[in-house]
């Protein structure tokens, strides 16, 4: 592998890739249709760079995801990989439904994708909600203490986040619907009186794509209570727009790039 330390070039600031877009909209599109038809989000799936976007940053603003990062070369990781399979699809006969997401990453097959964690060990887990790093462990691990490490998880996030999309419910990944005046409505009663605060102050003038990236360049650049006041306002103001609005999208994708 590369410098860990390199986050790939879709995540560089300024940087584009056209084709990496279209693959994320299109795999946008993909979760959309399948909602609407009635087909149940995968509880497993094994992460690409197409799909990173749609499959860990939208799908932890929905319900936890917990990320293995693995490599078919040891023998712990692919066993942490067989017990967060087969726990993941068990959710699917339970009475509670399906909690939580688990996805994989194969740091052999798309090395840009692990450099974007920073991990220091293979394999490492990490659950994701909201879009960042909740918490994680390194090393195999016992089932049992898998499945209490997941609990723990489901339980911090209980009620803080969107929910999984139900058969005929598009909404989460869909925004395009949603007009501007709309959008802004609740940050416009929210954040009255706060026209002075520089980056509030961008959003109650319809820029909001601005504002988040300030706060992600303080994120990036600062450390302390100063990165996490940064964090803490990014977050407040994402949760004044819908989850799947696409400047929303990108900002956490960006966001998730500042922490890791």
């Amino acid at each position: 592998m590369t410098n860990p330390n390199t986050p790939p070039n879709r995540f560089i600031s300024g940087a584009v890739d056209l084709g990496a877009v279209k693959a994320q909209a299109d795999q946008r599109a993909k979760a959309q249709e399948q909602a609407a038809n009635g087909e149940a989000v995968a509880t497993t799936a094994t992460v690409t760079v197409e799909s990173f976007e749609a499959d860990l940053v939208v799908r932890s603003t929905q319900a936890p995801v917990i990320t293995l990062l693995g490599t078919a070369r040891a023998e712990t990781s692919e066993q942490l990989k067989k017990d967060l399979e087969e726990l993941a699809a068990a959710q699917e006969t339970q009475s509670e439904g399906v909690q939580w997401l688990f996805r994989y990453i194969d740091v052999d097959a798309t090395p840009e994708i692990a450099q974007a964690f920073r991990v220091q060990a293979v394999p490492t887990v990490i659950a994701l909600a909201a879009g960042r790093p909740l918490t994680q462990f390194e090393g195999g691990q016992p089932r049992e203490q898998v499945e209490q490490f997941i609990a723990a998880v489901v339980s911090a996030v209980e009620g803080k986040l969107a929910g999984l999309p139900t058969a005929g419910d598009s909404s989460v990944l869909d925004a395009d619907e949603e007009s501007d005046d709309d959008s802004y409505s609740l940050a416009r009663e929210k954040l009255a009186g706060r026209e002075d605060d520089p980056v509030d102050g961008l959003v109650l003038k319809g820029r909001k794509a601005e504002a988040f990236e300030q706060l992600i360049e303080t994120i990036r650049n600062t450390s302390g209570d100063e990165r996490e006041a940064a964090k803490k306002h990014l977050l407040e103001l994402f949760a004044l727009f819908d989850t799947g609005d696409e400047e929303v999208i990108s900002a956490r994708t960006k966001m998730a790039s500042a922490l890791f």
